[in-house]
């Protein structure tokens, strides 16, 4: 009996698993980045509408609303996201964000999937 063959076939089965592999690092790697993203923008975007809504260290929720909006149009790191949610609210002296987006071209052109984050600022009145 011979042990004749090709070894194509080896090297083609260990190509295409290199490659996946790779593909999915980056796949993997660039949703990281695109959550941690959306997530600055939240983290400023709350602190902003926040600061400019604060009565007596009272965040009024028409200005909280207004701020964010004002944020979100003009803030050059939120123009690289597609917005499907943002939802702020308050509660005392703390104000909430609800964030959900997409981050645009993440992966060769390709849009992130829905990300959604939270964020909060609170008050502190200095006696």
């Amino acid at each position: 009996m011979s042990d004749r063959g090709s070894v194509a076939p080896l090297v083609a089965g260990y190509l295409t698993l290199i490659l996946l592999a790779a593909f999915g690092a980056l796949a993997v790697g660039a949703g990281i980045i695109a959550g941690h993203r959306i997530q600055v923008v939240a983290d400023f975007a709350v602190l902003y509408s926040h600061d400019r809504a604060v009565v007596a260290g009272i965040p009024e929720v028409s200005a909280l609303r207004r701020e964010l909006q004002y944020f979100l149009s003009r803030a050059r790191s939120a123009q690289s996201l597609e917005i499907v949610v943002a939802e702020i609210a308050a509660a005392d002296e703390v104000s909430e964000l609800r964030l959900c987006a997409r981050y645009r071209e993440v992966l060769f052109g390709i849009d992130s999937y829905l990300i959604c984050k939270n964020s909060r600022a609170k008050s502190y009145l200095v006696p």
